[in-house]
């Protein structure tokens, strides 16, 4: 097949310019950290996996737009998209193998730093989950190919670097630190500056304030380990689409979205 060709290419040449060891590396060294932060007498397992939740919900997607953003860009202005697709590989086929690929790159030190975390911990915590810590490590690597997908999808919509930069950081930070005060915004202006909307969200600003990647992730998580985190809209008579299943649809929908929408853009300019 093709795109493995791409995806290998793209995995070999992430390892030949040490950003593969730097990320595991850092993945390694940061949940190290965190291990031993959890330590203590009154250490507890619930501990740790907040302290990495709250660390992999911005730090995972930051280093998928930096794997993704300039995945097709480069491609095009450094004119070797020709050559590439002269091998031959369809569009679609180079886009899926750079997809694979740099989901292999961020998904081994996640996982690596990860696995390597639950060596010390099934020995200082008395109990281990392992299903549910399981399922948190491919959360955890579902949450970074949803950022890929989102900068890929940008690095296909566009021939200029500089706009791909802005749209792709610009986007984490909206949806990672802005997107309450985006909703927030939106509500107050279709009420005209009266606040009480603020307070009782119609449904459907409800389900656009969970719909971000990060509140997704933090959803799922709370679900499998039964932590208070994403709590503000999920307690007692919260609606169907708070629930943990739809959170984890809403990652999915992250990377095929984007994806296509920038698949479409991409598919009909001349090259």
């Amino acid at each position: 097949m093709s795109w493995v060709a791409i995806a290998r290419k793209d995995f070999l040449d992430a390892a030949r310019s040490k950003t593969l060891w730097g990320l595991l590396v850092l993945f390694v060294g940061y949940l190290g950290i965190i291990t031993y932060l959890s330590q203590g007498q009154d250490a507890e397992l619930l501990q740790f996996i907040e302290l990495t939740a709250a660390g992999f919900v911005l730090f995972v997607p930051l280093v998928s737009i930096i794997l993704g953003y300039k995945a097709i860009v480069d491609e095009r202005e450094s004119g070797t998209i020709a050559l590439l697709l002269s091998l031959p590989h369809t569009r679609r086929e180079m886009v899926l193998g750079k997809l694979v690929g740099r989901s292999v790159v961020l998904a081994i030190p996640v996982l690596v730093g990860l696995l390597g975390a639950s060596a010390v911990i099934a020995v200082l915590f008395d109990s281990f989950p392992v299903v549910e810590y399981l399922l948190f490590a491919l959360l955890s690597v579902l949450l970074g190919v949803a950022f890929l997908g989102i900068a890929i999808g940008l690095s296909m919509s566009t021939t200029s670097n500089r706009r791909v930069t802005t749209g792709a950081f610009g986007a984490y930070v909206v949806l990672g630190i802005l997107w309450q005060d985006v909703v927030n915004a939106i509500l107050l202006l279709l009420w005209r500056f009266d606040s009480e909307p603020l307070s009782d969200p119609p449904e459907w600003a409800t389900f656009v304030q969970l719909a971000s990647p990060m509140e997704s992730f933090d959803r799922v998580t709370a679900a499998l380990f039964d932590i208070d985190i994403a709590s503000a809209y999920t307690g007692a008579g919260a609606p169907w689409f708070a629930e943990a299943w739809v959170a984890a649809l809403l990652l999915v929908g992250w990377v095929i979205v984007p994806l296509t929408i920038g698949y479409a853009a991409f598919s009909r300019v001349d090259l």
